[in-house]
């Protein structure tokens, strides 16, 4: 009787294996210590002007394709986004939009407006049915609240009310950016909105 004799293979893990699990576990420590420390004031404020800066060109280009009036309003702690309404020509928050819903800015950040014209649309004529409809009415403190008004205009033409704004750390004033919007449209931030500043003056 002939009996073979197979070696039992290792069970052990192999170099390439040990690596693969190194590099996986680098790599979620990595995104686990970006998430828990995500640069100080100066990340934040980074972010949040790209972030400001790319929505409003975002706005601007719905704006156009959608031949809409769009707007963005500054209040406390953040900014949100308005459409003007075909109907009532009164200005209302944006629904359906995840991108343009409101944004609160994150703590010790704050957004200004450091010069602008603001644009004013002729006022078109209000559908008597809504009027009669509209429960705010009868209440002029909900009145008052609901007259939003934007401090940036984004027209459907392209042109937009020019404007610079500024988001700031609050406890360090020297920590700014500013965003720039032109007259069409254009936006700019960073390091080429600080160049046309200078120039400006």
């Amino acid at each position: 009787m002939v009996v073979t004799i197979r070696g039992a293979r290792s069970s052990g893990f192999t170099l390439l294996e040990v690596l693969m699990v190194v590099l996986v576990v680098g790599i979620l420590s990595a995104v686990v210590l970006i998430s828990l420390n995500p640069g100080g004031p100066e990340r934040k404020l980074g972010d949040e002007t790209e972030r400001l800066a790319s929505l409003i060109l975002l706005a601007s280009n719905e704006a156009v394709m959608q031949n809409r009036e769009y707007g963005v309003r500054l209040e406390q702690g953040g900014y949100g986004f308005l459409c003007l309404d075909d109907k009532s020509q009164k200005w209302r928050e944006c629904v359906g939009d995840s991108m343009l819903k409101h944004h609160v800015l994150p703590d010790g950040l704050e957004v200004r407006a450091l010069t602008g014209s603001r644009m004013s649309l002729p006022e078109g004529e209000a559908d008597a049915d809504a009027e009669e409809q509209d429960p705010l009415k009868e209440d002029p403190e909900k009145t008052d609240a609901a007259r939003l008004t934007p401090d940036v205009i984004l027209l459907s033409s392209g042109e937009a009310s020019p404007v610079e704004l500024e988001i700031r750390v609050i406890e360090e004033p020297s920590l700014r950016m500013t965003v720039i919007v032109d007259d069409i449209g254009r936006v700019k931030w960073g390091e080429q909105a600080e160049k046309d500043g200078d120039h400006a003056k």
